[in-house]
This record gives structure tokens, C-alpha cells and sequence, in this order.
């Protein structure tokens, strides 16, 4: 558990509690105060002090990458409050944190306590400054909402910017569906992304990468599709302008049989991306693993609970060194919209196996059915083998 020193600055407190007349609102801070004084040190009497409809939220909005494996959560009930997030400030700050309180705000039902924190963190100096905000029921707190920096808890506590430099060249992806025409071979497609690049680089465009991915079944609609990374939509923008004028043409030319033409009304799709989680390392392989599935939310499941269970997800340790995953969000406007498309990514079709078993032997299969369907009733998506034609 963690150390706490609670360092109580009477005049301040007395300046900035606006109780007025009603000791109700002088009750409520009162035991804000204290719940902060004991939360972290005698957790019996913390609880007491809650109502049993308790909810506790966190205010933020840190990726769930920077996180690591002490992923916070954004809702808790009572007991998870003290079991689950507890459990992880004690384990992200073992040499415990010296907060103070500045000024304490009450009126009714609410009551606003801001205060300052000082600590030595694993990857730095941790200066948090928070706002906790109360809600009262019966003379207990019913909800807490805290508020903190997100850029110092994911840099001093979890050792991480909140933009991995890995990642910095490749917000957007766009996906182009290719169908094999009566010329084509694997040795004249290697030919045809040759010679594609050298139009890429005659227009000077600075795309951010590109692969090829094969899916593992036959689709209807496409053989292969060319994947391309963009920096941003005004990159994308430029690029496309300069191919239209200089390249199309060579390319169309260059196509001979060997693929047919995208259609771009129907077969081109762009995605803004979100990291899910970051590899432990990453891969230099020009070969992958990439899985994709397109869920929808059950009834009475909502973000937070996506939210809640990538948490789970991000804190199992045993998973292959080279995997991570993203979330897809269309730039596009959908016939079929889903609720979000998952991605998960595997330098090799080992570490794929490997990991799908060791997410079997999780209670997240079970988690995950409860929360979406992905591709119908279940849990099952389209994979492909990827192959790295620009860099």
C-alpha cells in the first residue's frame, strides 16, 4: 500500500471551503477531507465513508498504450475502487506520494477538493496536481471523479510519451483492393511494387510506408489489397495530387494484366488510427501476421466497456515480444457501419498461435463474446500475410 504524507494547510482550508451557513455542505467537505487523509492508509474506514452505490471515475484521457501493464480503468465500483485501482497506484508509486491539499470548494451534495502531489516515480520526478470532485447521498460519498495531468502519469509512471516516435510517420491507413488479372505472378507483382516505388519517389511524395496483404481466404470483392501509410490527410492530399498528374498513367500502364485497376469509388478506404498497445520491441521483419475484426457493442455495452476490457487485455505479460494492436476509424461514411474494427498485428504466424492460445486460457474469450459480436454472433475476423514494399 502506499505511503501517504497528507500535509494539512488549516488556513488555506479554512479560506477555501465556501460552506456558508449549511452544515450539511460543512459535513460534506469534512469528509472529503478525511477520505482523502485515510484512502491510502487505513482503507476500512475510507470505505465507510462511501456509499454502497459507489462509483469512482478517472478523468483521462492517456491512451491505453502508454500504460503498459498497470492499465487504469475509468470506472470502479466499491470494491474494484479498492482491490483494482488502489492495487495499481501502490504498484506504480512504491515509495509512496506526499499530497497536499490547496483549497476545498462545497455547496449541497458537491464538493471540490484540489491538491498537489510530490513523488519519486520510477521514471522521473511525479508533480501531479489534482481536483477530485464529490458527490454526496445520505451523508456518504456516492461519486468521485479525479482529475489529473495524463502527459506526467504516462511519462514519470509508465515511461512513456503519449506519441511513441515509432509510430510518428504513420497516423492513417488506406487500404486499396486489387484483383488479379490474367498476367499476373508472384514475380511480376514483385516487378509492378519495384517499379511502383520508383513513381512514388520520382513525385517525391512522403509517404509514411506500404505493404501488400494476402488474405488467408478467398474474397469476393478483392485478391490482395495495397496498404499505404500516410503522416496526415494534407500529405495524402498532395501526394494524390501529384500522382493524378505525373504518375496514373505510367502506372495504369505498368498494370498490364497484372492487377486490376481499384475501383476508388467502391475499393479504396481510409482509417485514422488508435494504438491499443505498443509491442515490448519491434519487429524489423518485412513479413507480418494482421487480423482484422469489425465488431458491434451488445446491448447495454458502451465505449467505457471496450474501454475496460483492452485494459484486461493490455495487462497480460505473457504475450510474444513483436504483437500489438490498433483501433481502425473509418474517414469514410459506411452502408454497414460497425461500432470498431480491431487489429491485431504479429511479426509471425508462431507468435499468432502462441498468443491466441494464451488468450484462450484467459477469462477474455468470455469477456470478449459478452461485450461484441465480431463477424456474427462470435468472435472471429480476417487474417492476412502482410509483406513490406516501402518503408
Amino acid at each position: 500500500m502506499v505511503r501517504i504524507l497528507w500535509v494539512m494547510c488549516v488556513v488555506g482550508f479554512l479560506m477555501g471551503c465556501q460552506v456558508g451557513s449549511e452544515s450539511a455542505s460543512q459535513d460534506h467537505a469534512e469528509i472529503a477531507v478525511e477520505f482523502l487523509d485515510v484512502v491510502l492508509t487505513e482503507p476500512e474506514k475510507a470505505r465507510g465513508l462511501l456509499h454502497e452505490d459507489f462509483v469512482f471515475e478517472l478523468m483521462t484521457e492517456m491512451p491505453l498504450y502508454a500504460q503498459r501493464y498497470q492499465p487504469l480503468r475509468r470506472y470502479y465500483d466499491r470494491d474494484s475502487y479498492f482491490s483494482e485501482f488502489l492495487g495499481s497506484v501502490g504498484k506504480l508509486l512504491p515509495e509512496g506520494i506526499s499530497l497536499s491539499p490547496v483549497e476545498v470548494i462545497a455547496s449541497g451534495d458537491k464538493v471540490a477538493v484540489t491538491m498537489t502531489g510530490k513523488a519519486d516515480a520510477i521514471y522521473g520526478d511525479y508533480n501531479n496536481q489534482y481536483v477530485f470532485i464529490y458527490t454526496f447521498k445520505d451523508g456518504k460519498i456516492i461519486e468521485l471523479r479525479e482529475y489529473l495531468s495524463d502527459i506526467l502519469v504516462a511519462k514519470s509512471l509508465y515511461g512513456n510519451s503519449l506519441i511513441p516516435d515509432e509510430y510518428m510517420g504513420g497516423r492513417y491507413l488506406e487500404y486499396f483492393w486489387h484483383s488479379k488479372g490474367p498476367n499476373y505472378s508472384e514475380a511480376a507483382l514483385e516487378n509492378l511494387t519495384a517499379y511502383w516505388n520508383e513513381l512514388v519517389d520520382a513525385i517525391d511524395c512522403p509517404m509514411s510506408g506500404a505493404s501488400v496483404l494476402r488474405p488467408r481466404e478467398p474474397q469476393e470483392e478483392y485478391d490482395l489489397v495495397w496498404m499505404v501509410s500516410w503522416s496526415s490527410e494534407e500529405v495524402r492530399a498532395a501526394c494524390f495530387e501529384d500522382w493524378w498528374a505525373e504518375a496514373e498513367e505510367k502506372w495504369l500502364s505498368a498494370l498490364d494484366g497484372i492487377l486490376v485497376p481499384p475501383d476508388l469509388e467502391n475499393g479504396s478506404f481510409l482509417f485514422d488510427t488508435e494504438i491499443g498497445k505498443l509491442p515490448k520491441s519491434w519487429s524489423d521483419s518485412d513479413s507480418f501476421v494482421h487480423s482484422y475484426f469489425f465488431c458491434n457493442l451488445r446491448e447495454g455495452m458502451n465505449s467505457n466497456d471496450l474501454h475496460n476490457y483492452r485494459a484486461e487485455v493490455n495487462g497480460i505479460e505473457t504475450f510474444s515480444d513483436h504483437e500489438w494492436y490498433m483501433l481502425l476509424h473509418p474517414k469514410f461514411a459506411s452502408d454497414n457501419p460497425v461500432d470498431f474494427i480491431w487489429v491485431d498485428m504479429w511479426s509471425t504466424e508462431q507468435d499468432r498461435q502462441s498468443d491466441l492460445a494464451n488468450w484462450n486460457a484467459t477469462t477474455l474469450p468470455e469477456a470478449a463474446m459478452a461485450m461484441a459480436s465480431c463477424g456474427g454472433e462470435g468472435i472471429s475476423g480476417l487474417t492476412f500475410d502482410g509483406t513490406v514494399i516501402r518503408e
